[in-house]
């Protein structure tokens, strides 16, 4: 196949993937904001997996070598090491000079002449590399055929490598036949033992399927070949594409990543060729075409590879129109392909009698698509208990994207527990699920009793390189346990969140020292503050409760979203606050906030797909959703605790001392942090009326608040208990004295 740079940036990608929100076959965030759509989608295959399975691996130890280098790049040097390591010998200045100088060399005949002394095989091959390069291939092939002449043990050091090069001088020259079998000798000396560093072998398959698709015209030959013209046989044409078919999927299986994209850009071309229908006769390339029309490499807009041409629907029916239709896990896939297609009379034959995996999940579709819940549920949980098994032919994302359809089915017949029990072991891709239900739908009791028969974490953390680091938890379990501790919290069963809280991670604050202090001892803060603020016996304790109570806001307020904070909507506490709506659904029936979205035509969208959820919708579940809601029910709620209970702290203070002003002051502020600025004003308007002048409440009231001095407030009454008398009757003369001044002589 004939690479640009734009097609090696892709592979780039293909070798290393990685996204933000996406990573691999059908990673999406949520399922059950879009119940509908999630369980009516056609069955999505990873393309490496299916294109891994179309040929058996070799076993013959042939080696891929695919370098970060582009493959315009220079292949033909090797490492000077590797070159004196054959030799056996230490290298020397000497000879890795003269290595250097024979491939600096002007023309073959220079380099022979300065790399005299090295292995004659390997200064043959830099001369005939450097007459390849100026486009000399009469003079090239001499060098690499004069390789063929050594004795065997002096020629196996570059004996792979010169029938390699013989097969691209033959492609140059258009005498293809002789490239065929240039590139066939090479894969036989390497299996035969000759040295192969540069994976040249392997890289042949490449080099000879592409042969076949120039001459069978499904690909613009490189413009540096000489192709002879050939007539118009689209038998022969079909041929040679089952064969490019074949070589390509052996390169795939043998590791290539190379392979895989070009047996994904085969199936691209072909789809959209005449030649198509023709070629559609050869199993291995319906079963290519089968693999490219299902697959579905990613969901997320940064994802190079999604769904195939819009145009399946003619490439469907060609399938399907073929004779002699397979048995088995291929028949399961025309199934697949068949309901992609809106063919469900034919994907409903094809399902009729399966037990396979496959054909189970396409059967239990058709089964809801009918409106038979009970034998779609009872299909999808085949389907699954047989995805699972050892030699069930479904890949990893697969199995999971079927676990979690069958976990929206499961809680549209009322079955929350099981819904969740079904999701938390892919609970690292579907979060976003795991959360609403563990926070919106279970009952709190619900999700501990859950929680707590969990088995424990393993010991071993993932690190970026398990190819898990695009998922939304590194810890499912820490996660969840956290989400039940802060929903604890929110219900004020405080003592018992603590236990949840040990082992929850660590949110990061703008606060250095509270980085590193663990959320469980702010949680106990928390809990020795509510029992401290409780109602005392006595009237002069209440400015005691006053400080405990003062306490619990400013936790609420400072560490609010790690104690109290929602999973989902509305704190988005999964996210750090950062982001009003990615995690958790606003609303049983799916979607975000509507502010979200500023076109009313989205708004209008988004209302609508809620009102398609609302057929799997659970039995009772939006009276679950509603009792669940956080207290109050809006945007980083927990800052409204905080000022409600600056409030009482208020309320249990004398009105005319600093702590009551200061007090206020700070339910000011976490108003104006609640984005309440008229509830910010009202108790501005309450200091004003009731409270002492403060010199610092002059300016910026609600904005700069000083610490309250509850040593002094426990003291105001008091003070002026012990001070009244003397008051009173110094009142008293000055009443007197007026009124002897007053008196007339």
């Amino acid at each position: 196949m004939s690479f640009n740079k734009a097609t090696w940036a892709a592979l780039a990608v293909v070798a290393g993937i990685g996204g933000a929100l996406a990573c691999g076959p059908d990673f999406p965030w949520q399922l059950l904001d879009n119940r509908t759509q999630t369980v009516a989608e056609p069955v999505g295959l990873s393309f490496t997996a299916e294109a891994l399975r179309l040929v058996p691996a070799p076993q013959d130890g042939l080696k891929v070598v695919e370098q970060t280098d582009p493959p315009w790049a220079d292949r033909d040097n090797a490492e000077p090491e590797a070159v004196i390591a054959e030799r056996q010998e230490v290298p020397s200045e000497e000879l890795l000079a003269k290595l250097k100088a024979a491939r600096e060399a002007p023309d073959g005949k220079s380099a022979l002449e300065a790399g005299a002394g090295l292995p004659v095989a390997v200064v043959e091959y830099i001369a005939g590399a450097i007459e390849f390069r100026a486009d000399r291939f009469d003079t090239a092939k001499e060098h690499f055929e004069a390789i063929d002449r050594l004795p065997p043990e002096e020629r196996a050091v570059r004996a792979v490598a010169a029938s390699y090069m013989q097969g691209r001088v033959h492609q140059r020259t258009g005498d293809m036949n002789a490239a065929r079998a240039a590139f066939q000798a090479a894969r036989e000396r390497a299996r035969g033992g000759a040295p192969d560093p540069l994976g040249l072998a392997v890289a042949s398959l490449g080099e000879e399927a592409r042969i076949d698709l120039v001459e069978a015209r499904l690909v613009e030959p490189p413009l540096a070949w000489s192709v002879p013209a050939s007539k118009d046989d689209d038998a022969k044409a079909a041929s040679l594409v089952a064969n490019a078919v074949r070589l390509y999927a052996e390169q795939a299986a043998r590791g290539s990543k190379i392979g895989l994209l070009s047996l994904r850009q085969v199936a691209e071309l072909l789809v959209a060729d005449a030649l198509l229908e023709r070629a559609l006769a050869d199993p291995l390339v319906r079963r290519l075409v089968v693999a490219y029309i299902v697959a579905r490499d990613g969901e997320s807009p940064w994802d190079s590879n999604g769904p195939p041409s819009p145009a399946a629907g003619p490439v469907i029916d060609a399938v399907l129109a073929q004779r002699d239709l397979p048995a088995g896990d291929d028949l399961d896939r025309l199934a697949a392909v068949a309901y992609q297609g809106g063919r469900y009379e034919v994907a409903e034959k094809l399902t009729e009698a399966t037990d396979r995996p496959l054909g189970l999940w396409v059967r239990a579709k058709l089964a809801l698509r009918r409106g038979d819940r009970a034998a779609a549920a009872r299909d999808w949980t085949a389907a699954l208990s047989g995805a699972e098994g050892a030699a069930a032919g479904l890949d990893a994302p697969a199995t999971s994207r079927m676990r979690g359809e069958l976990a929206v089915v499961r809680l549209s017949q009322g079955e929350y527990r099981d819904s969740l029990r079904l999701l938390y072991p892919v609970a690292g891709t579907y979060w976003g699920d795991v959360a609403y239900i563990a926070e919106r739908v279970l009952t709190v009791d619900e999700l501990k009793s859950f929680v707590d028969g969990l088995p424990a974490a393993p010991a071993k953390v993932p690190s970026p390189d398990d190819g898990r680091s695009s998922m939304m938890v590194a810890s499912p379990l820490e996660s969840l346990r956290a989400l039940l501790a802060r929903r604890l919290m929110r219900e004020g069963r405080v003592s018992e969140a603590l236990a949840y809280f040990a082992s929850a991670p660590r949110r990061p604050t703008s606060d250095q020292t509270e980085q590193e202090r663990p959320v469980a001892e702010d949680a106990r803060d928390y809990l020795a503050a509510t029992e401290a603020a409780r109602p005392a016996a006595w009237p002069w304790q209440n400015v005691t409760r006053a400080e405990a109570v003062f306490k619990v806001a400013m936790l609420a307020r400072k560490r609010g979203m790690e104690l109290m904070g929602t999973e989902g909507p509305p704190d988005q506490a999964s996210l750090d606050g950062m982001y009003e709506s990615g995690i958790g659904q606003t609303s049983p029936l799916g979607g975000v906030p509507e502010s979200v979205y500023g076109d009313a035509t989205l708004r209008a969208e988004m209302r609508a797909k809620a009102e398609k959820n609302r057929a799997l919708l659970g039995p009772d579940e939006a009276a679950r959703f509603a009792a669940s809601a956080p207290k109050p029910d809006v945007r980083f709620h927990y800052r409204v605790v905080a000022t409600d209970q600056a409030l009482v702290a208020a309320d249990l203070l004398p009105q005319r001392s600093q702590a009551y002003a200061a007090t206020l002051c700070w339910a000011t502020r976490f108003a104006f942090d609640s984005r309440d600025d008229a509830r910010a004003a009202q108790i501005y308007r309450r200091y004003v009326a009731t409270g002492a002048y403060q010199a610092w409440a002059a300016k910026r009231f609600g904005r700069v608040c000083p610490q309250p001095d509850f040593a002094a407030a426990r003291y105001f009454w008091p003070k002026r208990i012990v001070a009244w008398p003397g008051e009173a009757a110094g009142a008293a003369w000055r009443r007197i004295s007026g009124l002897w001044r007053a008196k007339p002589a």
